[in-house]
């Protein structure tokens, strides 16, 4: 008797579940099913939203900075191309040529070990980092091995070619933190023994814009004091 009584709950169970994932039998629940909306992994999605929620985010940054107007007046690299190069690869930095070799060799030493020349035919910038979001530097002649400190700091790094006398601080073509205020991105020139502050400028990004900040120029020129 019990195991009738089983059998007869196995089975009620077995046709509620049948009724409960069955399909849709009726017209009304086709037109009802007819009517979701499925998400799409190609839905279009508004980048200004998506980047100012995640700023950091280097794809989006991509994205947004691809509709950036005013991008034609930052100085380029092939504007300012290097005349002498060297092809040396064994390098010696002389630490006393400047009070940072000093206090840096081990960073300095190692930042021209591994970057080499990356910088206006026969410099090498060596970078390190200072804290969250802070870089320090020094432009190393990899012929003489002498060190000249970089002025001031980075919040987003330094930007060079071998081929070019161009040294960008910040650059927004870097991943990183560029849409936080007050960042700016400095364009300096190397002229054979110290830098020369080309330009300043930022991005306006209620106007998807670059501006030149001319107000910040006397700032940024006293770190060559």
């Amino acid at each position: 008797m019990k195991k009738v009584k089983i059998i007869l709950l196995s089975l009620g169970l077995f046709i509620a579940l049948a009724y409960i994932f069955r399909g849709p039998d009726w017209p009304e629940q086709q037109a009802t099913l007819s009517q979701l909306t499925i998400p799409s992994s190609t839905q279009v999605i508004d980048i200004d939203i998506a980047f100012a929620e995640k700023p950091w985010d280097k794809e989006l940054q991509e994205k947004f900075l691809s509709k950036i107007k005013g991008k034609e007046k930052l100085p380029k690299f092939e504007n300012f191309p290097a005349t002498d190069f060297s092809s040396k690869k064994n390098f010696v930095v002389d630490v006393n040529s400047d009070p940072i070799g000093k206090i840096y060799p081990t960073a300095i030493r190692y930042g021209v070990s591994y970057s080499g020349i990356n910088f206006n035919g026969k410099y090498s910038i060596a970078e390190w980092g200072c804290g969250t979001g802070c870089q320090d530097g020094a432009i190393v002649n990899t012929d003489t091995g002498r060190i000249y400190p970089l002025p001031g700091l980075t919040t987003n790094g330094h930007e060079t070619r071998k081929d070019s006398r161009l040294l960008i601080y910040n650059p927004i073509t870097l991943g990183g933190d560029w849409p936080r205020d007050p960042y700016r991105m400095i364009y300096w020139e190397w002229t054979g023994q110290s830098l020369r502050l080309l330009g300043v400028y930022r991005v306006d990004l209620a106007k998807k814009e670059v501006v030149e900040v001319k107000e910040d120029y006397a700032y940024y020129s006293s770190w060559l004091k």
